[in-house]
């Protein structure tokens, strides 16, 4: 066995002993079940018992059944559930958060929930952090409200969303749809929703475009 292969041996065999304590990854204070390994080559420690991590600057915590850290830049995770600012939760198969950039990406099972969105499922679903947007896309739905579409993109400080066709919703006032390319403007007070905008204005659109493409 290499000299280098060794010392890699001993990085895993010494981070995987003693009891599992909380450890601070630059921003990122982690608390793994089991093992750590970490891998001289890549800079990357692997966590396969999984474990619980918090961003306090950016009101995130996440919960793993495996977690793999590349400190100060990429977090990714199998059978993770997140908390985000606002109270939003998000549960998939794969997630990776990007540091840097301050992104959340999911995939596989996910399903969100806040305040105004129940049980809201897609192929793909992002958190920007910085921003507070979420955005699912590739055959969304959501049980409340009663809705279906290509994608979602909800705006917490304005507390809007855009629907992107095609689209069906239901409400207490009855169902609207819309075609592939049309958009449906979504405002809430509080938890309820209180406005469907059918046709919504290039302003009304604009801040959701950049999220939109």
């Amino acid at each position: 066995m290499s000299f280098h292969r060794c010392l890699i041996l001993l990085a895993a065999l010494t981070l995987g002993t003693g009891p599992a304590g909380a450890v601070s990854f630059g921003a990122l204070n982690v608390t793994p079940r089991g093992a750590q390994n970490l891998n001289l080559d890549t800079g990357v420690t692997d966590m396969p018992q999984g474990g619980s991590v918090t961003d306090k600057k950016a009101s995130l915590t996440m919960t793993a059944a495996r977690l793999q850290l590349l400190p100060n830049e990429r977090l990714t995770a199998q059978q993770a559930t997140v908390h985000v600012k606002g109270g939003g939760k998000l549960s998939a198969a794969q997630v990776s958060y990007d540091v840097k950039k301050g992104v959340v990406t999911a995939s596989g099972n996910v399903t969100y929930s806040d305040a105004r969105m129940r049980n809201v499922t897609a192929s793909n679903l992002t958190v920007y952090v910085n921003s507070g947007f979420v955005v699912a896309s590739g055959t969304v739905r959501a049980a409340s409200p009663a809705l279906s579409g290509q994608t979602l993109v909800f705006d917490p400080n304005t507390m809007q969303a855009v629907v992107g066709g095609p689209y069906s919703i239901s409400t207490r006032l009855g169902r609207t749809v819309g075609a592939a390319g049309d958009r449906l403007l979504l405002t809430f007070a509080g938890q309820a929703l209180t406005g469907v905008t059918g046709k919504p204005s290039p302003d009304d659109l604009a801040r959701f475009m950049p999220y939109l493409k």
